[in-house]
């Protein structure tokens, strides 16, 4: 499971205190085009009903762009939410907001796979967002945005749509990595350098930790990426 905890501040003074809403994101259905249930929860108005994003292909983006799709869901029951206001002199901000992504399973709790610093600079309405994870390093998107009630899980939202698409809503849906495939000595094998991030160092990193043969090989089996692709 995946969790998003957002709060006003900085990051390195995140507590329980200053936590304006969490995210829970968690496999309704564990495959290569997997479907998750979503869970939101904020200070002002407690935890909203659950959502579902539907047919996200596994290891294909950004993990930010799962968490801009499940809080499109969760806030607007759709996949395209509406366009955002435009930000004037009476609409509400935040001066500083920051979030941050947790893996947690039955083995192990709270490890960290992504943060969030958002800034107000300049004029009110106006943001500098910085988004940093495990495996595709960092960036970051400048927009302006404002309402009359500031909901920090909706800027969280455009926060990473301008950050990953350029636009305040998601870009299209990614599509699942599948490398090209060549039949060596009779098994399927494919060159690993043929991936594209974030799946090619996900999948080096499942075969490193069972030890695999294929761990450092330049073609590894179709078979195990299939297997990674599934429960990875």
């Amino acid at each position: 499971m995946l969790k998003v905890s957002v709060h006003t501040g900085d990051l390195e003074l995140r507590t329980l205190a200053n936590q304006v809403a969490v995210l829970d994101i968690a496999y309704a259905k564990q495959e290569a085009v997997a479907d998750y249930m979503v869970a939101l929860s904020l200070q002002r108005s407690g935890e909203m009903a659950p959502a579902k994003v539907a047919a996200y292909p596994r290891w294909s983006a950004s993990l930010w762009d799962l968490v801009a799709r499940a809080l499109a869901q969760a806030l607007y029951r759709t996949d395209t939410p509406p366009r955002s206001d435009k930000a004037d002199r009476r609409c509400a901000y935040a001066t500083r907001l920051c979030a941050v992504i947790e893996r947690a399973t039955a083995n192990s709790r709270g490890v960290e796979l992504g943060t969030m610093q958002l800034t107000q600079t300049g004029q009110r309405g106006h943001y500098r967002a910085v988004f940093r994870e495990d495996i595709l390093g960092e960036r970051s998107g400048e927009f302006d945005y404002g309402c009359k009630d500031l909901n920090p899980a909706e800027l969280l939202m455009r926060a990473i749509c301008w950050a990953l698409f350029g636009s305040d809503v998601p870009g299209p849906k990614p599509k699942l990595i599948i490398p090209p495939v060549l039949s060596i000595d009779g098994v399927d094998r494919f060159h690993i350098a043929a991936l594209d991030e974030p799946a090619r160092t996900g999948f080096q990193r499942y075969l490193a930790v069972r030890s695999h043969p294929d761990a450092d090989c330049a073609m590894p089996a179709a078979a195990d990426y299939v297997r990674f692709l599934m429960k990875g």
